[in-house]
């Protein structure tokens, strides 16, 4: 895909023809986006922070990560056929504009770096144990880079393709596992609340919702892009009814206590389902479709990191940076944590105050560039004075 070069930038952004993406594909991939590592990689950790009360967590979690891009984009809403990696500089300085998107760039190699990595791990402990890590790492990756070398329209386009699959199996599962629960165990989830530890229950979760500023990098790409906020709330909706509905069924199933030493309780769940003599587990069904959505976040992410770094580096087409920057992505998620206890206690603890930082960034262009303003308006106000 062509991109537009930091020099004709500004022009070129107001053109019609770049915004190729409608809202209903935004909409369908920031569902898959939120649902397939929050159900895959966080029921775990969830339930051992915050145990019965993980469904109000949850739904905070959502909240907040909403709450977070929806004040971003509110801030670049007002220059909407421009991008903010161009416009930056003129709020907060060339130099100080460039750092951050350099950080951006690496929040986002880093992010995709993680994924890939909680991907890989699950794929090697659970189906490929006699397989080497990286080569699962390698291959993904590849066809990752190759996603993101076809351009955000081929994205957006798989994202809205590979949605109906994910989702009508997912709305199968309940109903094949509900007879499996332990519906007495419901009423703990009223009287296990506390609300005095809902903050500390909540607050590593929310950065992962909050991912969902990417979409600001973006902004000039987007049909009815006035319309934004809205589809990030009814997209987030369904992410946050669908997971809400198999964080009941896991705790439901196994138990609090049970449930928190597990590493993939979906998993452990969708292996209680067995339809006839001819199928006894549905699990490698359920799990092959479900890697289709970690591929779409993933290469959404790596996307966000080469369209950056392509414009912080004037190129007019980001594609000769998409292996390269794939390769970076791969050796991050190989060699950043040894293996996936010291990954999980990374994004709970370090990862997360990182996260809040970069994710909240944008508020800083905001706020300098209403000081600016102000500032701007009094001077002249004074200048008319005289």
């Amino acid at each position: 895909m062509s991109l537009i070069s930091n020099s004709s930038g500004m022009n070129e952004g107001k053109d019609v023809g770049m915004q190729r993406i409608r809202q209903i594909e935004l909409g369908l991939m920031f569902v898959l986006f939120n649902f397939s590592t929050a159900a895959g990689f966080l029921i775990g950790p969830l339930t051992s922070t915050a145990g019965y009360q993980g469904w109000v967590s949850i739904f905070i979690a959502h909240t907040g990560g909403l709450l977070i891009a929806c004040l971003s984009i509110a801030y670049v809403k007002k220059r909407q056929n421009e991008f903010l990696i161009h416009y930056g500089k003129e709020v907060v300085g060339r130099w100080i504009n460039f750092i951050m998107m350099v950080i951006y760039a690496f929040f986002f190699i880093h992010l995709a770096g993680i994924v890939l990595r909680q991907a890989t791990d699950f794929l090697v402990q659970i189906y490929l144990p006699s397989t080497p890590a990286w080569v699962i790492a390698g291959s993904f990756g590849l066809v990752i880079a190759i996603a993101v070398r076809s351009g955000i329209e081929a994205i957006f386009r798989c994202a809205a393709g590979f949605f109906f699959v994910i989702f009508s199996t997912a709305t199968l599962v309940p109903f094949l596992v509900g007879k499996e629960l332990d519906y007495h165990r419901g009423i703990a989830l009223l009287t296990n609340l506390s609300l005095g530890d809902l903050v500390q229950t909540s607050y590593p979760f929310v950065p992962w919702f909050g991912e969902m500023f990417l979409v600001i990098f973006i902004f000039p790409f987007l049909a009815n892009a006035e319309k934004t906020p809205r589809t990030l709330l009814w997209s987030s909706m369904i992410s946050l009814l669908f997971f809400e509905v198999y964080f009941l069924l896991c705790i439901l199933l196994f138990d609090e206590a049970l449930m928190a030493h597990f590493t993939y309780p979906i998993l452990e769940m969708l292996r209680f389902i067995r339809i006839g003599d001819f199928l006894e587990n549905l699990d490698p069904i359920v799990v092959a479709i479900w890697i289709a959505g970690l591929f779409i976040k993933i290469s959404i992410l790596l996307y966000m990191a080469v369209f950056i770094s392509s414009q912080l580096l004037q190129l007019k087409d980001s594609r000769p940076l998409s292996f390269s920057i794939g390769a970076v992505m791969v050796g991050m998620s190989m060699h950043s944590v040894k293996n996936l206890i010291e990954l999980n206690h990374f994004i709970t603890h370090a990862w997360v105050n990182f996260a809040y930082f970069i994710e909240c960034s944008p508020l800083i262009y905001w706020a300098i560039s209403v000081v600016r303003g102000r500032f701007l308006s009094r001077a002249q106000g004074g200048k008319d004075a005289v």
